[in-house]
């Protein structure tokens, strides 16, 4: 078909990315200041019978007067003193907590000079947190198809070689209904994420970058999941892998735009 519209990368990815980090701030997934459960310090030892805090694994600790926030109590390690990594600012980018979550699994947000809110690793697959990832991840899923255009120029459909017969029936399947819809580009556009990543695989786009390949294929499952609106971190175990893909999915698209030179910059 002749294109009319823009190309999805017929702006800058680079640009989109910085964008990414700096439009959606943490506070969206915050739970605010005034709905924290808190203790006294002088009973802080009965946070862990109290059954008003069993679902909670961080609680913020208070003066006697129940006013300002001296610690937090830490669910298997009892009483901590306020550190400097517990803090965030509450306009700080979402994805600056998801990226960092392993390490830090909670953190305080400040605005002005007082504490406005608490994030924490349960918050992980709140709905801002989806557009986070959603837009993360098909950035990268586009970076990768440009990367295999421009490595099959000479011969626009080469990559399906490098696909299974019963892949090749599959992109044919929808090509053909691309066709019929007039929305048929070319047939990698009808290819799965999956399926590009083993077309890039099988045209040594990987070569020496092991690493990207294993963290593209994590990033297809969890594509998968954000796009169908799957809950993708039900669990503190899942919830946990989450920061490792976010910062994977971070140096993929580095990497593809390093790869594709001064495209899609």
């Amino acid at each position: 078909m002749n294109r009319w519209a823009s190309p999805p990368l017929g702006t800058s990815a680079r640009d989109f990315l910085k964008a990414g980090r700096s439009e959606l701030p943490v506070i969206l997934i915050a739970t605010p200041r005034a709905h924290f459960k808190t203790q006294l310090r002088s009973r802080w030892r009965e946070v862990e019978s109290d059954h008003q805090f069993m679902d909670f694994d961080q609680v913020p600790i208070t003066d006697s007067d129940g006013v300002h926030i001296v610690g937090v109590f830490i669910r298997g390690k009892g009483l901590v003193d306020l550190q400097e990594d517990m803090f965030m600012s509450s306009d700080a980018p979402l994805v600056s907590f998801l990226e960092s979550a392993d390490e830090r699994t909670f953190r305080f947000l400040l605005k002005d000079r007082n504490i406005s809110g608490i994030v924490t690793l349960s918050d992980i697959q709140k709905l801002p947190v989806y557009s986070v990832l959603f837009s993360l991840l098909v950035a990268v899923e586009m970076l990768l198809m440009d990367r295999i255009r421009k490595a099959c120029q000479d011969n626009e459909d080469g990559w399906l070689e490098h696909l299974r017969p019963g892949q090749r029936k599959s992109v044919e399947k929808y090509w053909n209904n691309a066709l019929e819809k007039n929305l048929a580009i070319d047939r990698l556009s009808c290819a799965s994420f999956g399926q590009e990543i083993e077309a890039a695989l099988g045209l040594g786009l990987f070569k020496q970058h092991d690493e990207h390949y294993r963290g593209l294929k994590g990033l297809a499952a969890l594509r998968d999941q954000v796009c169908h609106a799957i809950e993708f971190a039900p669990t503190p175990e899942q919830a946990l892998m989450i920061p490792a893909q976010v910062r994977a999915a971070q140096s993929i698209a580095a990497w593809l735009l390093g790869q594709l030179g001064g495209s899609s910059t």
